[in-house]
């Protein structure tokens, strides 16, 4: 059915009048007539009958119209709501500890303040299924889980370090190092990683005393000295600036033969695969390599 017909339909009912209808539609009356036998057709019932030089509307078109023209107002609201939707500037991302806390502030005050943001908490894995499922629009991880409906657009790389207080732990040896680690496990990786510091467990085990759910714990534990933290260097700068000098965290060297493997860590932004690489897709990586990529 043609909503168009179904709209001069209504107009008629509404007007009780042809000509009038027709000014109204703007629109000839005799291309209005022709468009109401083809609408008769369709719905397969008389819904207008001519009386001398008027029309009435029969009780079959009547009842019709009541269904017609709640339908032509949810078609009209739906309508609304798309120009709604193209209007609001609006951005959902999901990421985890590294970039919601040290990342975001710097990305949304130079490219999204005139967006409406959401800021999702997602470790790897479910931030891919929170894109899938329309409920986030933006990823950021340095931990790709392969999922079917997902690409991963490799934006840079992130350099990595084992940090602690200064002064702690200078001559102790690699394997007594009391490590504090991500609480919560990874799964689905296929680089084997286990935590979400991106720690190469499976080939570097290491002594693990803490585990914690927040990284900013894990940091203060290193403060007090109690610890140390597989880190983002660029993380660390940033809290050494905004701390005393008392409390910075210092770089520990890491195993000399295994050093390679942890000093950096690839960062994605991830995105459904329906979806285009826009504008808000760049301006991120446009970021993350100014912020945290070096």
């Amino acid at each position: 059915m043609d909503t168009n017909r179904l709209r001069y339909f209504c107009t008629i009912v509404q007007t009780e009048n042809l000509r009038r209808a027709s000014e109204l539609l703007h629109i000839s009356p005799p291309a209005l007539s022709k468009a109401m036998k083809v609408f008769e057709e369709e719905v397969g019932i008389k819904v207008i009958e001519q009386v001398g030089r008027g029309i009435i509307i029969t009780d079959q078109g009547k009842r019709f119209y009541e269904k017609a023209y709640k339908l032509l107002k949810q078609i009209d609201d739906l309508k609304n709501i798309n120009n709604d939707i193209t209007k609001e500037k609006m951005i959902r991302i999901g990421s985890f500890e590294v970039f919601t806390t040290y990342f975001i502030g710097p990305l949304f005050s130079k490219y999204f303040q005139d967006f409406h943001c959401e800021l999702h908490e997602l470790i790897p894995g479910k931030m891919e299924d929170a894109l899938a499922s329309n409920m986030i629009d933006i990823g950021i991880t340095y931990i790709p889980i392969p999922h079917p409906k997902i690409d991963h657009l490799k934006v840079g790389k992130i350099k990595m370090g084992l940090f602690s207080a200064q002064d702690k732990f200078l001559n102790i040896s690699f394997s007594k190092l009391p490590f504090v680690v991500p609480i919560i496990p990874v799964e689905g990786s296929p680089t084997k990683i286990k935590g979400l510091d991106g720690w190469p467990d499976t080939s570097l085990p290491r002594f693990q005393k803490y585990k914690v759910t927040l990284m900013e714990s894990a940091m203060e534990l290193c403060r007090q000295g109690l610890a140390v933290a597989y880190l983002p260097k660029f993380i660390v700068n940033l809290h050494n600036e905004k701390i005393t000098s008392k409390f910075s965290l210092r770089e520990i060297p890491l195993p000399q033969k295994r050093s390679k493997e942890c000093q950096d860590q690839e960062v994605f932004i991830i995105k459904r695969k329906s979806s285009p690489e826009d504008t808000n897709i760049k301006q991120i990586a446009k970021a993350l390599r100014m912020h945290c990529c070096q």
